[in-house]
């Protein structure tokens, strides 16, 4: 087994590649800065030795529309060009579990979040494998009382810019920790892993997760006079 996971949402650049024994998994994660078309194949290459994954699993987003795009557009090419099927990731909840990782036992909700500019935030409200509030794209003290009215206990707020989301409100609940994301790629080995084996594939025409619309699809919707 030779599973190959990308995530290209965010300005770091994740690479990563499970085999039959987890315990030699292996992996890049670095801050990129957005450069991922750069970067992507030649970090793919130099993991994979020359050698054909079983199958390729990409983050679908939330993130950077063109890192997104990138990604998802880099994986369909290597799925098709191997001749193996193609798993879709969630980064969101991937953040979210190596955050439950670094806090064990906790019955704390866990809030990863991403930077979505425009002072708003991508990010999901967790606890335990439930989803409290699905993916959304929400203002910082929107996502603040959204979750605190479906969760009044602790949270762990998190992922990949957790502690950009705690400086822009005034004040966060008391039971709430900050806790820092900058690598969440077992978690993306784990979801890839998972979907091959239950036979969860994406379809050729698979498109990226947008939880907004892109700038130039704002600019083209019709204004109310």
């Amino acid at each position: 087994m030779r599973l190959l996971a990308l995530d290209t949402c965010t300005q770091r650049l994740v690479v990563g590649l499970r085999t039959a024994e987890p315990s030699q998994d292996r992996w890049t994660n670095l801050d990129s800065q957005g450069n991922h078309a750069k970067d992507l194949l030649p970090v793919i290459e130099v993991l994979l030795e020359g050698k054909r994954p079983d199958a390729v699993g990409i983050a679908r987003g939330p993130g950077s529309f063109t890192g997104v795009r990138i990604g998802l557009a880099t994986a369909k090419g290597l799925a098709e060009g191997w001749g193996v099927p193609l798993v879709g990731l969630d980064n969101l909840l991937a953040m979210a579990d190596a955050a439950s990782r670094l806090w064990p036992g906790s019955p704390a909700a866990v809030l990863p979040v991403i930077d979505a500019r425009k002072k708003k935030f991508y990010g999901a409200l967790y606890q335990r494998g439930r989803t409290l509030i699905e993916p959304s794209d929400l203002s910082p003290q929107a996502w603040v009382e959204n979750a605190v009215s479906v969760w009044p206990g602790p949270v762990i707020l998190s992922g990949y810019q957790g502690a950009l989301l705690a400086e822009a409100v005034e004040k966060l609940p008391a039971a709430w920790e900050v806790l820092p994301i900058r690598d969440w790629t077992p978690g993306l080995l784990d979801q890839l892993e998972q979907g091959w084996k239950r036979g969860d594939f994406l379809e050729a025409g698979a498109s990226p997760r947008y939880l907004r619309l892109s700038e130039a699809e704002e600019n083209l919707r019709p204004r109310s006079v």
